[in-house]
């Protein structure tokens, strides 16, 4: 039954993935803890760069807020996509030498991904910026301040680094949830379909689990909100840490129960394996000639 996806579930199916995940970021908890710490170092090297005091003071506006994204997005986008590949090496239980995972398939999958969710991130915030500027224009002359306020380098969605990407992260849920790309960044990672393929299979994904708009919408606005009241602050500095990690996972286990019925193609192979080899003669079946089969079943679909 395996690759038949993407089938209907119900949301008990959806708390079994919490668990899922959590059990998976156990079993190597010393490198999804490297991953985690690559979103914060990463947004602080990039707001470390000198060009923002050059190009943010006299542009302002939308430049300010590319800017902003792409310091906080980017290694957010990194964090999310290489935690949901490496969840896979974690559940199958065979971790992938260095020079397996730093490969340049492995990278160009990973860049590709990556690029999606922020490009994915950075329109949905153009988006709501360009209907703020249209529904609220800011008048300075009618509030009696004809002077522009002058911009800072420290900029941001919250106050500080972890609040704002916490932030950021709830609207990589909100993205996902509108363009019903939720499982767009498994299927791009582990099947390497062209865009089109992957979004029309996660569209029909969430179609027939509807129960999945809720979830990625409700908590979304929790993460985008939490970080501006004060008296979440300190446990959205905790968060923000673990939970970019967290989703990396969680999308990975949410695509292997929906399009593969939960178990990874080599826990199949195996008890496959060990029935061939104990048929004798010429009745006994090669893996390679199996493995052509299940290839040819699913055409356009390359096993990672």
């Amino acid at each position: 039954m395996h690759g038949f996806g993407p089938r209907a579930l119900v949301p008990g199916d959806g708390r079994d993935w919490l668990i899922q995940a959590l059990q998976l970021m156990w079993r190597r908890p010393g490198l999804f803890v490297a991953i985690a710490l690559l979103a914060p170092s990463g947004s602080a090297l990039l707001l470390a760069l000198p060009v923002w005091e050059w190009w943010l003071p006299p542009l302002g506006g939308w430049v300010t807020l590319i800017a902003t994204l792409f310091c906080y997005g980017l290694p957010l986008s990194l964090t999310v996509t290489l935690a949901c590949g490496i969840a896979r090496a974690a559940n199958r239980k065979q971790m992938p030498a260095p020079k397996q995972l730093f490969n340049w398939t492995a990278c160009k999958a990973l860049t590709r991904t990556s690029l999606f969710l922020f490009m994915s991130l950075l329109q949905g915030y153009l988006v709501v910026y360009w209907a703020q500027d249209q529904l609220l224009p800011v008048d300075l002359a009618a509030a009696g301040d004809p002077a522009p306020v002058p911009l800072t380098v420290t900029f941001g969605v919250a106050s500080t680094l972890l609040g704002t990407q916490l932030s950021v992260l709830g609207s990589v849920l909100l993205v996902l949830q509108v363009l019903l790309a939720g499982f767009v960044i498994p299927l791009q990672l582990f099947r390497e379909l062209p865009l089109a393929v992957c979004w029309r299979r996660s569209i029909l994904a969430m179609q027939l689990n509807p129960w999945l708009f809720p979830a990625l919408g409700l908590s979304g606005l929790a993460l985008v909100t939490l970080p501006f009241f004060d008296l979440f602050a300190i446990p959205a500095q905790v968060l923000a840490l673990p939970l970019p990690v967290y989703l990396g996972v969680l999308l990975y286990v949410a695509w292997n129960d929906v399009f593969q019925g939960g178990t990874e193609e080599d826990t199949i192979l195996e008890p496959q394996d060990q029935w061939r080899t104990s048929i004798s003669g010429g009745s006994s079946v090669s893996r390679q000639s199996g493995a052509a089969q299940d290839r040819s079943l699913h055409p356009g679909e390359s096993l990672r």
